[in-house]
């Protein structure tokens, strides 16, 4: 009878290793896939956009020390678009060749912005939502996504791996547009447009 019971008790718990077994294979996510990155640009004198060189910390910083106060000259919004070279007849005293030159030789030792791309198989919810752009675009596939009430319990889950429990609303095509959109993202913040 002992012998009989410990079969028992060694087969019971054997099949509810087997079931956790299945349950955690189908119902806990996979770990997320490798994060892509899409290297910087180059910064230069020449041809990189005041916006550009103002926008990354880095590029910034170099400007500042040899251009103090450029990034508070008043008409500056007007000139993102434009080079520090297109604008150096306007400031000749401010920007001369020196400095350029100055500014030109530490903008190329700088290594570039990298920027990670956002994948649906690769990104957490949260990170999606943290990010307010990369929000708006799973909103524009997937209207109310973000503010859905419950969101907050999926926030370590990707966008893929919702998809298995709602796959009529997170269907593949809008996956791969919003896939579109994330790398379309990532290359405008790394100025590669």
């Amino acid at each position: 009878m002992t012998r009989r019971k410990s079969k028992i008790i060694v087969g019971g718990v054997v099949i509810l290793l087997a079931v956790f077994a299945a349950i955690w294979f189908f119902v806990m996510p996979p770990p997320p896939g490798p994060a892509v990155t899409l290297p910087g640009i180059s910064y230069s004198v020449a041809e990189s956009e005041i916006g550009a060189l103002l926008d990354y910390d880095e590029a910034k910083q170099v400007l500042d020390r040899h251009i103090p106060g450029i990034a508070e000259i008043r008409q500056i919004a007007v000139a993102r678009p434009l080079t520090l070279l297109d604008i150096q007849p306007f400031y000749p005293d401010m920007i001369t060749a020196e400095k350029l030159a100055a500014i030109d030789a530490e903008l190329l030792e700088l290594k570039g912005s990298s920027v990670v791309v956002y994948t649906t198989s690769s990104t957490l919810v949260g990170v999606i939502l943290d990010d307010p752009e990369a929000r708006a675009i799973v909103d524009k596939y997937l209207p109310g996504f973000s503010t859905e009430p419950r969101i907050d319990q999926g926030r370590g889950f990707t966008l893929a791996f919702m998809q298995k429990f709602d796959s009529k609303t997170i269907t593949d095509e809008k996956l791969a547009a919003i896939n579109a959109d994330f790398e379309a993202l990532a290359k405008s913040r790394a100025g590669l447009k």
